[in-house]
């Protein structure tokens, strides 16, 4: 029950301080400049579209199959079109509801990730140690893109930081289960990655790209894009 604890604490570690440092940049990013704020939106859109493109979508047809991930992936765009419907007839900005739909499906993302850490120290405690360590390098970016759109939606930096941090409470329990089970079935892990892949896609295609290249009209957000596509790549690989 001990080593559970331990492994439950450092998937809390791994999730919250991963993704809370990124959000410990909210301060610095500064929402006056249309180009500044376009070239930013076009970072996030390409970090989030390299994690889907290489992590979320092929990790869950390799644990789950075509069908599981294509059911997961229409979950998740359901998901979020429940959500905008929920909260179209009040007057949030629509980064805001970005910013805060984005949160959604990356705390359902480090679920799974979470999962992992616990399996893997289960079955072997430097296995358990490399990838924590690999998840936590990782989430950082993540923190950093999910603070641009809120920071956009003109959130204040304390709700900023406080709500990357908290994205990052489902890697903790995902850790718990993941030691007490000791292996999570395929088919859970497929289909939540499957999931926040499909949300994500969402909020990358429909919001972040298209207010990215509406804010300013030049080059400035695709080549942003292709700069974080290359970020998330690195972070991926």
């Amino acid at each position: 029950m001990e080593n559970i604890l331990t492994i439950t604490l450092v998937g809390f570690f791994v999730g919250m301080v991963g993704t809370g440092i990124g959000g410990l940049f909210a301060p610095f990013i500064k929402g006056t400049n249309q180009k500044y704020v376009s070239s930013l939106l076009g970072l996030t859109g390409g970090i989030m579209l390299s994690i889907v493109a290489f992590e979320l979508l092929p990790q869950s047809y390799i644990l789950g199959g075509i069908i599981t991930e294509i059911v997961g992936i229409l979950v998740g765009i359901i998901l979020v079109v429940s959500i905008e419907e929920m909260t179209s007839k009040k007057d949030y900005d629509s980064l805001f509801k970005s910013g805060i739909v984005l949160s959604i499906s990356m705390g359902i993302h480090n679920l799974p990730e979470g999962l992992a850490i616990g399996s893997s120290f289960m079955a072997d405690n430097e296995m358990g140690i490399t990838l924590a360590l690999a998840i936590l390098i990782h989430n950082l970016p993540e923190g950093l893109a999910l603070a641009i759109p809120l920071k956009a939606g003109k959130l204040s930096n304390l709700e900023i930081i406080l709500i990357t941090f908290f994205v990052g409470i489902p890697t903790g329990i995902g850790s718990f289960i993941g030691a007490y089970v000791g292996t999570v079935s395929n088919f859970l892990i497929s289909f939540c990655l499957a999931l926040a892949g499909g949300t994500m896609l969402y909020i990358i295609c429909n919001d972040l790209i298209p207010n990215a290249k509406d804010l300013h009209s030049g080059r400035t957000a695709t080549v942003w894009i292709i700069i974080g596509f290359i970020l998330g790549m690195i972070t991926v690989f």
